[in-house]
This record gives C-alpha cells, structure tokens and sequence, in this order.
C-alpha cells in the first residue's frame, strides 16, 4: 500500500499598494519616490519575515527531505515495507507527533494555503491520533515481552532474527521507554532507556535527552530495587542538571530510607527478561500463554508419539471421495487440524464481504463486552445467508465435525496487524454471562465446539497457543483447526484455553465458526461417566486400583 506524498509549499504573500483617488503615480516623480519608499518598507518587512522564519524553513527542509527519503524507502520496498512493525510504528509517529511540529510551524497567514490543506488530511477518520501511537509502542513492547526479544535488536530493526533494515534513534527509545514504565514493565523499560543512552550521538537536541533518560532509569531502577544502581544513576544526573527542590527532597527521602538495604544488596545485572520458570514452578496464565508463544513451553517427543495425521472419511459418504486431510495435535481434549479445506477463490469472496466492514475487536466479560488490550485486532459478523460461498463453508464444517451447524453462530471474521493479539480465553460462555444477557440467542446453548480457519500465512509470529495443552499452532493458510470447547457433560472444558500471539511481521486473518450446543446429542452423546470430573483412562486406572 502506497500512501499519498505531503508536499510542504510556502507561499510568500504580495502586498497590494492601495491605489488613491485622482494620483497617477507613473507620471509623477514625486509620487513615484513615495512608491519606491513603499516598497523600500515592503523589502525591509520581506527581509524581517525571511529572517524570522529562516530556523523555521530550515527545519522544514530538513524533515522534508526524512519524509521523502521514508517514502523513497517505502517505495523500494513495497507493500513488505509494512510487514515490520517498527516502520508501522515510525510511519504512526511521523503522522502524529511530527507532523503536528510541522503543523504548528506552519500555522502562519504565509502557510495558510497548505496548512488547510494539511489539516484536511489530518483530521480525516482514518488518520491516526495519539491513542494509535500508543497503541503501536504497545505492540513492539508486547513483541518484545511474549518472544523475549532484545531492545538492542528490536531498535537495528532484528525482529526475531530477521534483519528489516529500520533503525530506531534514541527519542524513539526514550519514548517505548516511558510507556514501558507507565504500563509497569520495569525490565522492557530499562532496557530501553540503555539502549537510548547508547544511541545519543550529541548535539544540542540529545543533550536535552540525556537527562530524560537518566530520570527515568532512576525510576526503572527503583521499581527492579537496583539500589546501588539507582544512587549511581542519580548522581550522574544531579551532575549535569540541578534537580528541581522537590525532586531532590523525594530523591533524598527515598536514598535514606533504602540506604541500609542497599548495602546488604550487592548490585546484580538487571535482566531484560525474567528467568524462564523451573518445572513445578507457579507460573501465571498470561507467562504461559507468552511461554507457549515463543516455543520455550512445548509437548515432548514421548509425549507426541501417539499422535497422528491422515484421512478422515467417516464423518459424511462425500469424504469417500474427497477425503479430509487431518493431523492430530492432541487427544485428550481433541485438537485437530485440517489442511487444504478452504480455496482461494472462497477467500477471495471473504475479503469482498467484509471490506469496510472492521471494527475494533471486544471481549465478553462476566458483565459486559468492552474495547481491552486483551484482544488488538478488527473484527466483523456477518450471517450465513449473505452469500452462498458460506453455506459452502458450513456444510464442509459439518463434514469435519460431525456436529449440526443449523444452531452455529454467525462467521466471525478478523483481522490482526500490528503486535496484534487475543491474550488466553476460553471460547465457551461461563453462567455469569449468560445470566448479564450478553450471550446472543441463548436458547442455542453454549459453544460446544469452534472451527478456526486460517485464511493467510503469516511471516513470523501470530500463531494459535494453547497453554494447558502446551501446543503452538503455526498459520497456514487453507488450514483450519478444531477442537471441543466443552466436556460431553456440557461443562466448559478450562484446558482449552487458548490465545492468539502477536503478529511479529505480516497480516493474519482468521474465520471463525462458533457451534453451539442445541440438537447435538445424537451427534456428541453424553458419557456414561462425569468426563468434567474425570477422563475414561484414569476411570480404567481407578478400577485396576480396586480390583
């Protein structure tokens, strides 16, 4: 995708000579040394202005020619320019914060022709703000803590090893730093604002930075309890700047009450990410969740040699002839993945039925659906009956299944960009949800089972965690996955808890088919056990107990 190119133009302004009743200033001397006065005061306003505003136009060549060499770049590089997420965030910032400095520049009777026109392009809809900014930082810092990435790496543009050639200057980490601090990541945020202190390569701009930098990693420094490394950092900066009164009683205050501890601390290198847990180790389900993302939380060999890969024909006479190819990911709750079983020209028909369509995804609560972090992503329903490329679908789901798609959910599509995510959930509703109203048509019963097609490849990243399971699903395209949301007692099944991982480079886009639990009894019978309590092997193991 290409963008429009900003041209910056200057006008300079002419000033009309007002013209006077009866005076004919081309035949007279007189009135004609009164015009070449005139504009003797014109050239000396004209040269006042020009000097005012050289600083100025001087700054404006400047980011001028950065633009055009981005857009040059960009160019070169075509629509993969955007698959980084670095050039994501750098073009958000060159759209916020920098071209609101031009803006303000421009903000002159000389500058009114392209300020307006400036303006025109800033205030549409599509155009990011400041949230977007945020939002952009926010999804290199989640990159940077779910694949333990390093901001030494991430700031030369390595992402995950791949090398996309854009690099980050010390404002720019300065910047992820303070947002790392704002959102309690002490670790990403140190690391940062080393890797901004590393970059500062003088002048008049970055030395006003050096004190940013050095503040807030007393901070950082503070909420890691590098005691001895906070003092070293404070005094380097009282050193180059005069602490504010207040500032130097807190900083003060707060040295004295922890300079005992600190001597009983010797000082440690503060690592950018916390130690990968021991086995047996309590671990949080969002570190599980990002544990199973980046590939350090895995099934063993032993563990996956009962599993299989195959035919499936059973499910409808059809498969006779067109067998589904399966591969068998877990047993135990079931989690299958299906190859090949859907084309292109279905996606094609996809991708037309939710153009302008998007909207920022939300998440079900015990008591609301609201906008969260959770899920960063864009998200559209859209019914069977709007095209019959979905009915296809459907009956192909049927066939995968076995289960009855007459009571299933609208498609569900979605797209994710940018460190776009779906933090662990559960597909199925808990009781509370149903009881605050805010399940669609409860009378169709819970989500017995979701089918999640994969409608895109995805450069790195953006695959499909199931923590509990401790299994990772890469995106391939034409693929889908499968698995039981609840046990075949109807009560929700906790190990299926999954997420989406953030999106390294590229786009992901997902289809989701949400089945639900009403008229699928002949289809998934109940057990003749309480399977939500107990599974059949370790009810045989019980009973070879009791013999």
């Amino acid at each position: 995708m290409i963008f429009p190119v900003f041209s910056v133009l200057f006008l300079l302004f002419h000033q009309a000579i007002p013209s006077v009743s009866g005076v004919e200033f081309f035949s007279s001397i007189h009135e004609m040394t009164k015009v070449f006065g005139y504009e003797q005061k014109m050239v000396l306003h004209m040269q006042k202005f020009l000097s005012d505003n050289q600083d100025k136009l001087d700054f404006l060549k400047a980011r001028l020619r950065e633009f055009e060499n981005e857009r040059n770049e960009a160019r070169e590089w075509g629509p993969s320019y955007f698959e980084s997420p670095i050039n994501k965030y750098l073009l958000n910032k060159r759209l916020t914060v920098d071209w609101q400095r031009v803006e303000n520049l421009m903000a002159t009777s000389t500058g009114e022709k392209p300020l307006t026109r400036l303006r025109k392009f800033r205030n549409r809809e599509t155009m990011p703000d400041k949230k977007e900014l945020e939002g952009a930082i926010d999804g290199l810092l989640r990159l940077q803590y779910v694949y333990r990435l390093k901001a030494k790496d991430l700031a030369r543009g390595i992402l995950d090893g791949v090398d996309y050639g854009t690099q980050l200057n010390s404002e720019h980490c300065v910047d992820i730093a303070r947002l790392a601090l704002r959102d309690q990541h002490p670790r990403l945020a140190h690391s940062w604002l080393i890797e901004a202190n590393d970059r500062l390569t003088g002048g008049e701009k970055e030395e006003q930075l050096k004190p940013q930098i050095l503040a807030l990693l007393v901070q950082a420094k503070k909420e890691l309890e590098d005691f001895r490394g906070l003092n070293d950092t404070y005094q380097e900066l009282i050193g180059i700047q005069s602490a504010s009164e207040e500032h130097a009683k807190n900083y003060e205050t707060f040295l004295n009450a922890l300079s005992e501890k600190a001597l009983l601390n010797e000082s440690k290198p503060i690592l950018e990410h916390a130690p990968i847990p021991e086995e047996g180790e309590p671990v949080g389900e969002f570190q599980a969740y990002s544990l199973t993302c980046s590939g350090h939380w895995r099934l063993t060999p032993k563990e996956q040699r009962h599993l299989r890969c195959g035919y499936v024909t059973e499910t409808h006479p059809f498969l006779w002839i067109a067998p589904l190819k399966a591969e068998e990911l877990f047993q135990d709750p079931l989690l299958v993945l299906y190859h090949d079983v859907i084309y292109q020209s279905e996606i094609d028909v996809i991708r037309k039925l939710t153009e302008n369509r998007l909207m920022r995804a939300t998440i079900t609560s015990h008591n609301e659906s609201v906008v969260s972090n959770v899920r960063t992503s864009q998200f559209t329903f859209i019914p069977v009956t709007a095209h019959k490329v979905l009915s296809t679908i459907d009956q192909r789901v049927a066939d995968m299944t076995n289960l009855n798609m007459k009571y299933a959910e609208d498609h569900q599509f979605a797209n994710y960009g940018i460190g776009g995510h779906y933090g662990q959930h559960m597909d199925w509703f808990y009781q509370t949800t149903f009881d605050a109203g805010l399940v669609s048509s409860p009378e169709m019963g819970n989500r017995i089972a979701t089918v999640l097609f994969y409608l895109s490849d995805v450069a790195q990243g953006g695959g499909t965690a199931f923590p509990q399971l401790r299994t990772l699903l890469k995106p391939k395209k034409y693929a889908a996955a499968f698995w039981h949301n609840l046990h075949a007692s109807g009560v929700g099944d906790v190990r299926t808890q999954h997420g989406a991982c953030p999106i390294i480079a590229g786009s992901k886009w997902v289809q989701n088919r949400w089945i639900r639990e009403n008229d699928q009894s002949d289809r998934r019978p109940c057990e003749l056990w309480d399977d939500s309590l107990a599974t059949y092997a370790q009810i045989l193991e019980l009973n070879k107990q009791n013999e």
